[in-house]
């Protein structure tokens, strides 16, 4: 995958399979069990301890905190790329309009440009991972902290 596209393809992965909602949980209908933003799988975090392949909790992947998630995501897509996530086979793959779309941000530009310049795809990873993760979680504050104040006044409205 060309480099210029690694942040679409999580961007794309995250609105498709969670809504970029960090709560998400989801049951499939043979019970397997999805956790968190990145809908991780169970075998990949412990239920009531640290464990799994990612060596941490299940309850950790469904808080704010996108840190441990980010690291556990990019562990599972360097094992088995992005394939491993079915629904970015079907929606994501191929779709070169979120890439198109991310790219018109100058800031994003920035950070792609100083990750060019890194000499291997893990500290590109690296440095772009930690950035998404800080933008991304200053991000959902927000958008938490708007959605509950919305929420107060609809009920002060309702009074």
């Amino acid at each position: 995958m060309p480099h210029d596209m690694f942040l679409a393809q999580w961007v794309c992965l995250i609105e498709k399979v969670s809504g970029r909602d960090t709560s998400a949980f989801n049951v499939s209908p043979s019970g397997r069990k999805y956790y968190g933003l990145y809908q991780i799988p169970k075998q990949w975090c412990g239920e009531r301890r640290r464990g799994g392949n990612c060596n941490v909790t299940c309850a950790a992947l469904l808080d704010d905190d996108i840190r441990d998630d980010t690291a556990c995501a990019v562990q599972i897509a360097d094992n088995h790329g992005f394939q491993f996530w079915e629904l970015w086979n079907k929606r994501c793959k191929n779709n070169h309009f979120t890439n198109e779309e991310i790219h018109k941000c100058p800031e994003l530009l920035r950070i792609s440009r100083e990750c060019d310049r890194k000499p291997s795809r893990i500290q590109h990873h690296s440095v772009l991972s930690s950035r998404i993760q800080h933008r991304m979680s200053r991000r959902f504050r927000r958008s938490a902290y708007e959605s509950r104040s919305n929420s107060s006044l609809a009920s002060d409205e309702t009074v």
